[in-house]
């Protein structure tokens, strides 16, 4: 380390002017008090951990620098770092601080600059609201240990003495000691390396990788530790056993300066810290192909499990957790030429959502097989299981019902359908995207009873009380009661709305269905009972959840009594906007290119239409912004790896160069790797009324129940505005050759007594400035 004194100073002018300034030797000259003070590692008023990078300017004449935290004299150990200084402040303390930097310049023209840096602890929170209690640690699981103790009160997760068994606290920021841990790299994966012996006798399948022309190991430095209660990791190449060049350990000779923050998918529901990536069950499938090459690159890799959506969709939470990661990663490391956002599923919703929510955290991003955000999917997946039970309801009632037939359900439910592909429910050739790609996903969503199973031997496992878990009520708006709110039964209201909803209208309008089985499918296709309501489901005897749904035992008759339907929270749906859970397109200020498999033959629940709904999201609200997506398809069993690699790459000039090179539009790729086709016209046919383009027609997009009902692609209307029926049947809502009878218009008003949406008037939960 270099500090700061007159001598730097006098160097640093000599470099930067080509006269030689007083007080160095040279020809006087005016003073100039130009200092300036940055944070390099967050915003000031977002520091966690005591610490923050900071960066120093000062005029060339600066006779020396005095630092001042809270009014006491500090040296901190600063580097040069081009025309400026740069090194770590420590010792801040939680709540506000104030540095200041002073410097005498020649004939009395001293100069100052200070900042207000606002400490945060690094176990959180700084902005997301309350922490979840109870709260399982899995550090141990990750073979990291056994939290740090923080209370002897019996909050949080319980710690024993390891050698007797013995309690002896509890931990409630599931925090662990920063550790490093190496790894190589074999060829299929990563195996641990022992640093003292490994350089020296290498492992006999340690590969190599090449770094300016150079083969050198293949060995990774992971430092792992905890923030905001999250397992975080950051990864670089180690590939010699020299001396590291940074006070963190690291060494960054084989560092390319650039960062790729990898986030995970699926939907959880809280109350656990997760896994890092690294340890446990280690990198997963693709992803080791993917981080793999990225590393090979120079790259450094961070990651956090508060950034897995399986651990819990919190996207608050997400976004922060990614924040005081990366904040780390500055302070460790040094401050990246930008941060490219790489993860599938939930992985890639979180990119979305950053760069929405949070500008400045990532640079680029690579969303994989992604949606809009997933608050939204929950509104067509919710019609999934009743429009099942619908058809399972008909098809038990008469064995040679139309609806015996799988792939006709794709012409209400929108979504692929196959009479070939296998059944997870029935066991046998025939199902739907609605099963396959969505079964179960309701009950871990809205039933406030259904919990998963592994919780119980969690808490068994750990000695957790017997009823730790037994006040969680497990559904998402639960999850973020901080949000949503709780009435006073304790349970989060919901958006879930199905009111005015008409399925299967389009296949009405194209004469695939007639009236009479529209009619009767909006009488019997029920609603979700409210949470209060629900009881454990039981996926073996009922499949699609029958029991938590509002149904009539005489919908089918046109005298009886319809199923009722249910009205969504507008409170509820207002909060996941105001709260940043909804893509709503207005922003997006980065660089992102769309990644995905054509999963629709696999009946896969990372259906294709998800990237146009982000685009038509973006062409509604901000056509500016729709030029920084383009969307990447390639054929299911194509290198996916590849394409993420490729997509990488793409980026990394975009954001080195200053402006999009040519490959930064959108394409398709065949099952080899070959591009099909590329430019801004393959994707025609999806979005508009031109003949399908080149990729479109190579990779057919399906639609949702929504759709059929009269829903845009977009996907983000929670509660429709409503229209009464009889102006529907006036204004041309439905075909004339449905020819609706007197006694069809009475059925119409009993199903619909609240009216039908209008689609076109808009979203009733949606609050007027998005």
């Amino acid at each position: 380390m270099t500090p700061w004194n007159p001598s730097f100073a006098c160097a640093l002018a000599a470099a930067l002017v080509p006269i030689a300034l007083a007080g160095c030797g040279g020809t006087p000259q005016a003073p100039d008090s130009k200092l300036s003070l940055t944070v390099l590692s967050s915003k000031p008023h977002e520091v966690s951990g005591g610490d923050a990078r900071i960066a120093v300017s000062a005029a060339p004449d600066a006779a020396g620098l005095t630092f001042l935290l809270n009014g006491r004299r500090i040296d901190p150990p600063l580097v040069a770092a081009g025309p400026r200084m740069e090194g770590v402040v420590t010792g801040l303390a939680d709540g506000a601080n104030t540095l200041e930097v002073r410097y005498a310049g020649p004939g009395g023209g001293d100069a100052s600059a200070s900042l207000v840096l606002t400490n945060h602890p690094l176990s959180g929170p700084m902005f997301s609201g309350p922490q979840q209690q109870p709260f399982v640690c899995r550090t141990q699981e990750s073979g990291l240990g056994q939290p740090l103790v923080d209370n002897q009160d019996g909050i949080g997760h319980p710690v024993f003495d390891v050698v007797g068994a013995r309690p002896v606290g509890h931990s409630k920021s599931c925090a662990i000691k920063t550790q490093i841990h190496y790894f190589y790299f074999n060829g299929d994966g990563f195996k641990p390396f022992d640093a003292a012996t490994g350089y020296t006798t290498p492992p006999a399948d340690l590969k190599t990788v090449t770094l300016n022309g150079a083969s050198v190991p293949y060995v990774v430095r992971v430092e792992a530790g905890t923030i905001n209660r999250f397992v975080y990791t950051i990864a670089m190449l180690a590939p010699s056993a020299q001396r590291p060049d940074t006070a963190s350990g690291f060494e960054t000779a084989s560092w390319n300066r650039k960062l790729v923050y990898w986030l995970r998918g699926g939907v959880g529901l809280g109350h656990q810290q997760g896994s890092a990536i690294w340890f446990s069950n280690g990198l997963r499938g693709i992803e080791r192909q993917i981080i793999s090459r990225i590393l090979a690159q120079g790259y450094a890799v961070a990651s956090s499990s508060g950034n897995e959506a399986g651990v819990h969709y919190n996207m608050r939470l997400a976004e922060e957790t990614a924040m005081m990661t990366k904040e780390r990663f500055i302070e460790a490391v040094g401050q990246p030429k930008f941060t490219i956002g790489i993860g599938g599923s939930g992985g890639a919703v979180q990119q979305y959502l950053f760069a929405q929510n949070r500008p400045g955290l990532l640079d680029a991003g690579i969303p994989v097989q992604s949606y809009p955000d997933m608050v939204t999917q929950t509104i067509p997946v919710a019609d999934c299981p009743l429009l099942e039970q619908y058809f399972s309801d008909e098809v038990a009632r008469d064995p040679a019902s139309p609806w015996a037939s799988w792939s006709r359900r794709a012409l209400i439910e929108g979504s692929n359908a196959s009479d070939t592909a296998g059944n997870p429910v029935t066991n046998k050739p025939g199902s739907t995207e609605c099963i396959n790609g969505w079964q179960g996903a309701v009950p871990t969503v809205l039933n406030p009873v259904f919990k998963d199973p592994r919780y119980e031997l969690v808490a068994q496992h750990y000695g957790y009380p017997a009823d730790a878990f037994s006040r969680v009520k497990w559904t998402h708006w639960n999850d973020l009661a901080n949000i949503y709110g709780t009435g006073g039964d304790g349970h989060a209201p919901s958006p879930i709305d199905n009111v005015g909803v008409q399925y299967g209208l389009g296949a009405l309008a194209q004469g695939q269905i007639g009236k009479d089985e529209f009619l009767r499918i909006n009488a019997c296709v029920g609603s979700w009972k409210e949470p209060s309501q629900f009881v454990m489901w039981d996926a073996a005897a009922d499949p699609f959840d029958a029991r938590n749904m509002q149904r009539s035992a005489n919908c089918r008759d046109p005298d009886g009594v319809p199923a009722p339907r249910r009205a969504g929270d507008l409170a509820a749906m207002r909060a996941a906007y105001a709260s940043g859970h909804v893509f709503t397109g207005q922003r997006l200020d980065i660089p992102m290119i769309d990644v995905r498999p054509y999963l629709e033959p696999s009946l896969n629940m990372h259906n294709a239409r998800q990237a146009f709904s982000v685009r038509a999201r973006l062409l509604g609200a901000n056509r500016a912004a729709a030029r920084n997506q383009v969307i990447w398809f390639a054929a299911e069993k194509a290198d996916q790896s590849a394409r993420a690699i490729d997509a990488l790459a793409v980026l990394d000039r975009y954001l080195s160069d200053g402006a999009a090179p040519a490959a930064f539009n959108d394409r398709c790729f065949d099952a080899s790797g070959a591009v099909i086709a590329s430019g801004t016209s393959v994707w025609d046919g999806v979005l508009n009324q031109r003949p399908k383009g080149a990729c479109s027609a190579a990779f057919p997009i399906f639609a949702s129940p929504r759709m059929v009902a009269g829903d845009s692609i977009k996907g983000d209307i929670f509660k429709c505005t409503l229209k009464p029926v009889a102006t529907a049947l006036g204004d041309g809502t439905y075909p004339e050759a449905a020819r609706f009878s007197a006694q069809d218009h009475q059925w119409l008003e009993r199903i619909f007594p609240q009216g039908v949406c209008d689609y076109r008037a808009g979203d009733v939960g949606r609050p007027a400035r998005w």
